[in-house]
């Protein structure tokens, strides 16, 4: 039942140097260019359009679902078609 282990942080726990760098990088450089090219779009473009736009990032989810090998259902490919029709009648 009592069993002797530290508490707390361990060094041997950590992943690699190279995943930590890596891990740093995307999300750093990641985030900064979303968030800089999301402010370009508003700068030249309607903010409405470009927000749409930019609310749209979930629809690219369903092809590389597909592309890496998993089961998509019929209702997300209806949800897909409902927000690609909705940003057509936005846009049009």
């Amino acid at each position: 039942m009592v069993s002797r282990q530290k508490l707390g942080f361990q060094w041997k726990d950590l992943p690699s140097r190279q995943v930590l760098g890596a891990s740093f990088f995307a999300a750093f450089f990641g985030t900064y260019l979303a968030i800089w090219l999301q402010q370009t779009a508003l700068k030249f473009t309607a903010a409405g359009i470009a927000q749409t736009l930019a609310a749209t990032s979930p629809l690219f989810v369903l092809p590389i679902a597909v592309w890496l090998g998993e089961l998509v259902t019929v209702r997300a490919v209806l949800g897909v078609l409902v927000a690609i029709a909705g940003i057509a009648l936005v846009l049009g």
